[in-house]
C-alpha cells in the first residue's frame, strides 16, 4: 500500500479493525502512518486505549456501527440519557448517537435502506452535545459491553 501511495495510486492508507498491538505493530515498520482506523465504536464499545493511540500518531478514528447502542444493544444503561437528550434536542437517539462521536473528532459512518432516515441524520450537524453530556455518554456506556460486528473474528468479550 506504500508503494501505490508514494506512486500516486492512492491519496491515504488507511486501516480497519487494528488493535492496539496490531496498529503497534504496524507502526514500527511503517513508512507512511496509516491516515484512519475504522472501527466498531459506539458507547458500548469505547476502546479508549485505541482512541489514545489514534491521538498520539494523528490517525483519525473511523467508527462504524455508531449506532448500535439504541439499535441493537438496546436495552441499556444508556437509554435514559438517550431519552432526556432526545426531549432537549428534539431529534433521535440515532442522531445523538452521531453527535456524540463527532463532537469526539470521530469520524461516523452508517447506512439505511431508508432515504429518509438517512436525510434525518443530517440533522446531527445541526445541534452540539455539551462536554457534560459527551462524559456523561461516556461514563455511562462503560457499564455495558456490546460487540455487534466481526463476533465470528473478535471476541465478543473483548473490549479491544
Amino acid at each position: 500500500m506504500e508503494k501505490l501511495k508514494e506512486a500516486g495510486l492512492a491519496k491515504s492508507i488507511g486501516v480497519s479493525n487494528y488493535r492496539p498491538q496490531d496498529l503497534t505493530a504496524t507502526l514500527k515498520t511503517a513508512k507512511i502512518i496509516p491516515a484512519c482506523n475504522q472501527i466498531e465504536f459506539h458507547p458500548y464499545l469505547q476502546h479508549l486505549e485505541l482512541l489514545e493511540l489514534h491521538k498520539k500518531h494523528g490517525i483519525a478514528t473511523t467508527a462504524y456501527g455508531p449506532l448500535s447502542a439504541v439499535t441493537k444493544a438496546a436495552p441499556g444503561p444508556i437509554d435514559d440519557i438517550m431519552s432526556a437528550l432526545t426531549r432537549k434536542y428534539a431529534v433521535s437517539p440515532g442522531e445523538i448517537s452521531l453527535r456524540w462521536c463527532i463532537d469526539q473528532d470521530i469520524v461516523a459512518i452508517t447506512t439505511s435502506g431508508k432515504e429518509q432516515r438517512l436525510s434525518d441524520y443530517l440533522r446531527a450537524a445541526t445541534f452540539k452535545l455539551t462536554p457534560a453530556e459527551i462524559k456523561e455518554i461516556n461514563e455511562v456506556g462503560q457499564r455495558k459491553h456490546y460487540r455487534g460486528f466481526w463476533t465470528k473474528y473478535i471476541d465478543p468479550e473483548s473490549r479491544l
